[in-house]
């Protein structure tokens, strides 16, 4: 059974809390700006449906379900390789080696893929010989072929993808190893924090949003077995599922069609929420977007390329809920919020249906913090959770933005590039 604090059982308590408070004050604005029952349940159905419920539920099974949770107990001590692809890394390769050798795994293996580093990557990586391999790709830049390479010289059962900025937690692959015990599950995501996170105020609001997305997204995705995406900085899978699917494929999301390869032979994906990794996030606005843009061409990349998911139930409960809801709470609900809202504010008062809104996604947002406490094992990880406002009505808003452009330029305009 998981160890749970008492704040965490606070944090629980506030959250059941909030939900009459809520009812309270949505009925006091009706009242205010004459707002009637009808108008309120229409203005506020995608809401409902698509938000709040989700918050709700989220609130409330996963605080029990980690009360109930029993996490594995280290008695499978295979030997994991631990690949680190590096182009022009020079700045961080050194600490992302360290942290991997300081593990307290003893059965490891580390192989560093130098993938056509230009700056001095190989050099920094080489003063390492002995304690790891050391491979160098002439032509290098797509990862997935560097990943190819470092599987080709792997001894590993259990391959574990670690991203040259990335630096993982001591106990990080011995929490792996606890869970791979059971032969039924295939690949893990790791648990991702940020590691710039005081750099500026972008990379608190990515940490703030990482937090939420791990601790929040992948433990409900998991309990529901409809993880989709382990991500690349630390993706786990187990080496022969990686030899039988052809290795790691250089697409725009690449990491979200290696999860659903898996998903395709039946395996079972889970989350590792014990095994964390530090990862470097964009400093600046105009790389957050170049990499979120990415990211969502990708997304839509790779569902058209396995839109079978879609029509063969064999696929199981990833394919019946796991990609439709993907599909629906992505992308289709960028484009149904706010065109529902456009037409209410045009068509009702638009000061009371804006502020109706307003306090509806704080108080969503704030269900989703309180959960995120009530579930986390260090308190510090959401030292930016006094972001709350500023995430729930400029952040997300922003987001949804790129996210709606690059469904569109990916769907228009195919993008070729990795």
């Amino acid at each position: 059974m998981v160890k749970v604090s008492r704040f965490n059982l606070l944090a629980f308590g506030i959250n059941l809390a909030l939900i009459p408070l809520m009812l309270y004050v949505m009925i006091s604005i009706m009242s205010y700006f004459n707002i009637g029952v009808r108008d309120f349940l229409l203005i506020s159905l995608p809401t409902f449906l698509l938000d709040y419920t989700r918050a709700i539920g989220k609130s409330v099974v996963l605080p029990i379900y980690e009360i109930v949770r029993k996490p594995p107990r280290l008695t499978y001590t295979p030997i994991i390789s631990i690949i680190i692809p590096a182009h022009n890394e020079e700045r961080t390769i050194t600490a992302c080696i360290s942290s991997v050798l300081e593990n307290d795994y003893k059965f490891k293996e580390i192989i560093v893929v130098d993938d056509g580093s230009t700056d001095g990557t190989y050099i920094i990586a080489s003063k390492f010989k002995g304690q790891i391999k050391l491979l160098s790709k002439p032509k290098g830049g797509i990862k997935a072929y560097a990943l190819n390479y470092g599987l080709d010289f792997a001894k590993g059962e259990v391959i574990v993808t670690v991203d040259a900025d990335t630096i993982i937690a001591r106990d990080s692959i011995s929490k792996i190893a606890a869970y791979f015990s059971n032969p039924k599950i295939l690949a893990a995501s790791g648990n991702l924090r940020v590691l710039n996170v005081n750099k500026n105020l972008l990379t608190r609001l990515q940490s703030y949003e990482y937090v939420v997305a791990f601790d929040i997204g992948r433990r409900l995705q998991a309990l529901f077995r409809t993880l989709l995406i382990i991500p690349g900085a630390k993706s786990i899978v187990r080496k022969h599922i990686l030899e039988s699917i052809g290795g790691f494929d250089p697409v725009l999301g690449e990491d979200f069609d290696l999860t659903l390869k898996v998903h395709k032979i039946k395996g079972r994906v889970i989350f590792v929420p014990e095994s964390y990794a530090f990862t470097e996030v964009p400093e600046t606005w105009r790389s957050w977007f170049k990499q979120r843009e990415r990211w969502h061409r990708g997304q839509v990349r790779v569902l058209i390329m396995h839109r079978s998911l879609f029509f063969r139930r064999i696929f199981g409960t990833p394919a019946i809920m796991g990609a439709p809801d993907m599909v629906l709470m992505d992308i289709l609900a960028v484009i149904i919020r706010p065109t529902w809202f456009a037409y209410f504010m045009y068509t009702q008062n638009i000061l009371g249906v804006g502020l109706l809104l307003v306090l509806f996604y704080l108080i969503i947002e704030l269900h989703t913090v309180l959960s995120a406490f009530s579930v986390i094992e260090f308190l510090s990880d959401l030292k930016s959770a006094y972001l709350l406002p500023l995430v729930s009505l400029f952040y997300r808003p922003i987001y949804s933005i790129i996210r709606f452009y690059a469904y569109i330029c990916e769907l228009l305009k195919p993008s070729m590039r990795w």
